[in-house]
C-alpha cells in the first residue's frame, strides 16, 4: 500500500488550497468569529489558513477519495491503530483510486490526508480539533471508510 506522508501532503493541500484563491478575494473575506466574539485567530489551526474545525455530520457529505485521505490522516495521527485501519484503507483505496497507480495523484485524497476537506466548496481541518476530538472524528471517518467499501 502506498501511504505518503502527512507531512508532504499538508504542505500540498496548503499550497493548493492558497493557489486557488486570489490574494484579493482572500482580503475580502472576514475573518471568522467565535461563538464569544472574539476574531478566531490561526493558534488553533496549525495549518495557519483559517479552516472551519470539521464536524462529524460533515464526513457523510465528502467525496471517497477524501474520507480515504482523511483515514490516511488518522492512521497516521495514531487517532485510528493500524490494525483497525490499514486494510480498510487499502480496500478504499482500490475502490476509490484514491492513490493512482500511475502516480497522476489526487487532490481529494491528497487535502484528506492533511487533515482536510471540502463541503459544498468550503474547506474544514481536524486539525483545529483536540486529540479527543480527532479521536472522535476519526471514527467516524474509520466508520464512513467502511461503508464505502
Amino acid at each position: 500500500m502506498t501511504r505518503l506522508s502527512t507531512h508532504v501532503l499538508a504542505a500540498l493541500a496548503v499550497a493548493a488550497g492558497l493557489a486557488s484563491v486570489s490574494p484579493a478575494a482572500r482580503a475580502d473575506q472576514p475573518a471568522p468569529v467565535s461563538k464569544g466574539g472574539e476574531t478566531a485567530t490561526s493558534d488553533k489551526n496549525p495549518t495557519g489558513t483559517n479552516l472551519a474545525v470539521a464536524t462529524a455530520a460533515q464526513v457523510a457529505e465528502i467525496s471517497p477519495a477524501n474520507v480515504a485521505g482523511l483515514l490516511n490522516y488518522c492512521v497516521e495521527t495514531e487517532q485510528v491503530s493500524h490494525e483497525d485501519g490499514d486494510a480498510v484503507q487499502t480496500a478504499l483505496n482500490a475502490k476509490t483510486n484514491a492513490v493512482p497507480t500511475d502516480h497522476a495523484g489526487n487532490m481529494d485524497y491528497a487535502i484528506g490526508t492533511a487533515g482536510q476537506f471540502l463541503v459544498g466548496g468550503k474547506a474544514s481541518t481536524l486539525t483545529g480539533l483536540d486529540q479527543p476530538a480527532q479521536g472522535k472524528l476519526c471514527t467516524v471517518v474509520l466508520a464512513r471508510s467502511r461503508s464505502l467499501i
